[in-house]
Parts: C-alpha cells; sequence; structure tokens
C-alpha cells in the first residue's frame, strides 16, 4: 500500500485485530481450572483491545438485535455467549505475535498497552466519581484508539510515517494525519465504530461535541494523559492535562498527581505481559527526558521514511502568503495569548472537488437531510473541502445564556477545545454576532478594532488570533454560530477560505430553516 493513498474504511476493516498469546493462554487454564469462569474471562478479555473487539463482534452476529445496552462488563458479555462460546473465543483467532512483526508489531503492542493504561485510570476516576457503571468506561476508553490499532495492522508504513512526522518532524497532529493516511484518526475510529457496532459510550467519546458529558469527559482525559505520558511526566502536554484531571474529579493538583501516577503502576502491574514501556516506567525520569523516548522509538539509522516515499500533496501544502501573523505575545492587548500551538510546517489544502460536492449534497439534500446529517456534511465541507483545521457548530442553550458545541471536527482530543462555549452573560463580540445573521472574519486589518471585544475565556481556549465566525438565524431567531480556524499562526486565513465558509454557512442555515418547517 502506498503511503500517498487515502486509506479507505474497507482496507482498514479487512483484518480483525489480533490477541495476545497471553490472553489465549489465560484462556485455556481458565478453562481446565473451572469456577468463577466468567469474570476471570472479563478480566482476561478487558485486557486486550483486539480480543474485547472480538467478544463484542461474536455478541453482534449470534444475536438478532443489539445487545449493547446490556454490556455493562466483559463478564457480562461471555455470560451473555454462554460458557461453551466464551471458551472458544480465542480459538483460531488471528495472534499478535504470529501475525505482526518489526514496526508493526511494536506500535500495536505499544498502543495496546497505552490504552489500557487510559483505560485503568478511566476506571478509577468513575469509582470515585461514583459512577453507575465504571467497567462501560473502561471498555470505552480502551476502544478509543482502535482506529490506530487497525491501522497497525492495515498500514503499518503509514502509521510509522505518521508517528515519525509527529514525533520527530515536531508536526501538529492533524497535519501529520493527513500526510499519512489521507484523512484523520477521529474519521477513522467513528467509522469503524460504527462498522464494527461498537458500544454508545465508545461512539460518544469518538466526538469531540460530548466532552461536556462527565462520563465522555473522564475517557477524553484518560486518554489525553496516556497519549502525553508517552513522551514523560514532565512533558508540557502531561502538564497541561493534570490540571484539568484534578478539576474533573474536583480534588488539588497535589492530591490528584501521586494518584495518576500510582494508577499507572498499578496498570503495569494487572497487565504485565505487554512487550512495550509502560508510562509507569518513565516515573522516574527527569525533565528534558521526552527527546529520550522519541529517540528510542526513532534512532538515527531507521528514522527516516524511504526517500521514495513522498508525502500527499493533493491535500497538504504551504500556506497561502496572504495574511501576516502576528505573535501573540507581541502586543498583549489586542492578541491571543502567549501560548499559541506548536508551529504547523505544512497546512490543509482545500479541496475543490469536495467543496463542490458538500455544496451539491446540501443543495440537493435541502429539506431532506435529518440535523445530524446536515450539520456533519456542512463541518465536513468547511474541514476538508476548505482546508479550515478546527470547525465547530454552536447551538443556542434553552435559557439563551451560552453557545455550546455540538458538532466539531479536528479537535484532536483536545479536552479544553472540545469543551467549546460561550457564555452570553456579558455584552461582548460574540453577543453582538448573534443579534442578525452575520459573518465576521477576525484578521490583520481588524484585529485591534475586535480583539478587545473578545471574551478572555475564548481566548484562551482556541489559542490562535484569526478565525472565521457566523452566526445562524431561521426565521429571524438566533439559533446557533459556526467558528472554524487553521489553529497554527502559520497556517493563514484567506478571502477565497471566508467566501466558501459563508457560502456554507448560508446553506446549512437554509437547511436549518427547512427543517423548522
Amino acid at each position: 500500500m502506498s503511503t500517498n493513498a487515502a486509506i479507505s474504511i474497507e482496507e482498514l476493516t479487512a483484518q480483525p485485530l489480533p490477541i495476545f498469546e497471553h490472553s489465549a493462554r489465560a484462556f485455556r487454564k481458565v478453562g481446565n481450572r473451572g469456577g468463577g469462569a466468567f469474570e476471570a474471562y472479563g478480566d482476561i478479555i478487558i485486557k486486550d483491545p483486539g480480543l474485547a473487539l472480538h467478544t463484542l463482534n461474536q455478541l453482534q452476529t449470534t444475536s438478532s438485535q443489539s445487545l449493547h445496552a446490556e454490556i455493562s462488563s466483559m463478564a457480562r458479555a461471555t455470560m451473555l455467549l454462554g460458557i461453551d462460546r466464551a471458551k472458544r473465543l480465542t480459538v483460531g483467532h488471528p495472534q499478535l505475535e504470529r501475525t505482526l512483526s518489526g514496526f508493526a508489531k511494536a506500535g500495536y503492542i505499544r498502543t495496546a498497552c497505552r490504552a489500557f493504561h487510559a483505560a485503568f485510570q478511566a476506571w478509577d476516576w468513575a469509582h470515585i466519581k461514583n459512577d453507575h457503571a465504571p467497567d462501560e468506561i473502561l471498555l470505552a476508553t480502551l476502544l478509543h484508539d482502535v482506529a490506530e490499532m487497525a491501522l497497525w495492522v492495515a498500514a503499518p508504513e503509514q502509521m510509522h510515517q505518521f508517528r515519525k512526522l509527529m514525533l520527530k518532524d515536531g508536526l501538529p497532529t492533524d497535519e501529520a494525519q493527513y500526510i499519512a493516511f489521507g484523512d484523520s484518526l477521529e474519521h477513522f475510529s467513528r467509522e469503524i465504530a460504527s462498522r464494527w457496532h461498537l458500544p454508545g459510550l465508545v461512539n460518544d467519546a469518538l466526538r469531540p461535541e460530548n466532552a461536556s458529558q462527565p462520563r465522555v469527559r473522564g475517557v477524553m482525559l484518560a486518554v489525553q494523559l496516556a497519549r502525553s505520558t508517552e513522551r514523560g511526566w514532565y512533558w508540557e502536554k502531561t502538564e497541561r492535562v493534570l490540571p484539568q484531571i484534578a478539576d474533573y474529579l474536583g480534588a488539588s493538583l497535589d492530591e490528584i498527581i501521586p494518584h495518576i501516577h500510582k494508577n499507572a503502576v498499578r496498570a503495569a502491574r494487572e497487565a504485565p505481559f505487554y512487550d512495550a514501556r509502560y508510562a509507569a516506567a518513565l516515573l522516574p525520569l527527569l525533565p528534558g527526558g521526552e527527546e529520550l523516548i522519541i529517540e528510542d522509538e526513532f534512532p538515527e539509522a531507521e528514522a527516516e521514511i524511504e526517500a521514495t516515499k513522498k508525502p500527499v500533496v493533493t491535500k497538504i501544502a504551504a500556506p497561502p502568503a496572504t495574511e501576516k501573523p502576528v505573535p501573540p505575545s507581541s502586543n498583549p492587548q489586542n492578541n491571543a495569548p502567549a501560548t499559541p500551538e506548536p508551529v504547523a510546517q505544512v497546512c490543509l489544502l482545500p479541496q475543490a472537488d469536495l467543496f463542490t460536492q458538500t455544496l451539491h449534497d446540501l443543495r440537493k439534500g435541502m429539506g431532506k437531510m435529518k440535523l445530524s446529517e446536515l450539520m456533519r456534511k456542512t463541518v465536513h465541507g468547511m474541514h476538508d473541502g476548505i482546508g479550515l483545521n478546527r470547525v465547530v457548530f454552536c447551538i443556542l442553550d434553552k435559557k439563551r445564556e451560552k453557545l455550546v458545541s455540538r458538532y466539531m471536527l479536528g479537535s484532536d482530543n483536545d479536552p479544553v477545545f472540545s469543551r467549546f462555549e460561550i457564555l452570553l452573560d456579558k455584552p461582548h463580540l460574540f453577543t453582538r454576532l448573534m443579534e442578525k445573521q452575520v459573518s465576521l472574519w477576525i484578521n490583520d486589518d481588524n484585529r485591534k478594532k475586535f480583539w478587545p471585544l473578545m471574551p478572555d475565556d475564548v481566548k484562551t481556549r482556541i489559542k490562535t488570533n484569526s478565525f472565521f465566525a457566523m452566526s445562524i438565524h431561521v426565521r429571524d431567531k438566533p439559533v446557533g454560530l459556526f467558528y472554524a480556524d487553521r489553529r497554527s499562526l502559520d497556517c493563514k486565513l484567506d478571502e477565497q477560505a471566508y467566501k466558501q465558509f459563508r457560502q456554507i454557512c448560508q446553506f446549512a442555515a437554509k437547511g436549518l430553516a427547512n427543517l423548522a418547517k
């Protein structure tokens, strides 16, 4: 498979995820032992993402209706299968050690190990918050990064390239994904979740607009923590997510940090069969050690992707030189906070064909599309067709006190941006925008005028000083607002993108008006 080719969902789901040899051996021991089998099987399954998926698939294929609502744990899943089918779950299923090799094997194991660390943290936090089904949260977290595991199986060269671009070359995750895969991991994960009929909480946690839901937020924070600790406990992103976890759990940072460290150790002890570096093993590392971790994964002799494998250019290009970036720190009063996202070396390139197709689909589906289909089509058209990195549609809440994100694309599981909302309790830029259907592009020409009107919490959340926004009215009443940006100061917005953004917004507004009838 060429690293230049966009991966189809058919290719990605053609092969099942393998199970660990350890799981097969453990299953045989339980079968020989007898007694408490369902609980023992469930304990083995929940540490092996491939086996968890296989178990869910067996339930789906042996039932005339979806049983996901009844699955609160993997022990419950094996009970629904029955003891005979449960015993045979590992028989004949591809085993990791026999089907993968090289960096495909190493990458899959590393991702599975990270997934279990995240799952253990989320499971523990669910107990702290007295959740009604902690095992349900554990399973949703374990399967959150299923697309990465599937890519290590179906397209290991592209996954290796993605990791190299992101870790070694320092590209933002979103751009690295499009270069390596031609699409986002977020998109692949949702498609896999739908195709493989994964439980509802898995699907919910794959949609960043659901970050305000407490259970979903726990999953997202745990995934973010596990991803960042791959680079070390003192890495900047790890240090940024820890206060968010403390806030989520309603405890002080001094209490939460040692507790999370203990969880990392407990997770490593629970699943010692992973042939990968555990997050717990990085606890003694001093600040700055993350560079050693990258070098370990990409030694100089092996780090470079083959010279013949060129990066995708159909979707990525150098940014248009139409807007001169203004460093946020140069004028604190008129610019964004002095903590911009990492500078991108490449930016999403607009796809004219996809943009045209989006307009065609919106026009053809006018009055026929459901709200979810209309909005997902719209945000994908903005993200992929116009090349906007982050796109959000916020709805006005019932009390008309704030705008809350409902549909979102490109947040890269950022738990801060994913909780996108704009309070309307005081007069500011967005309260003015909501007075009538109007659009705005914050740029170099008008920033001095408009930036002082921006709410401080929104400035902190977006971490950029240039964006598009357009309020949406139906029957002369405000219903919501579209927000879009290119995230990095290095990826400038331009006049053409603004015109296209307004065009799609207007089609979406017409679609909403038709639904209102």
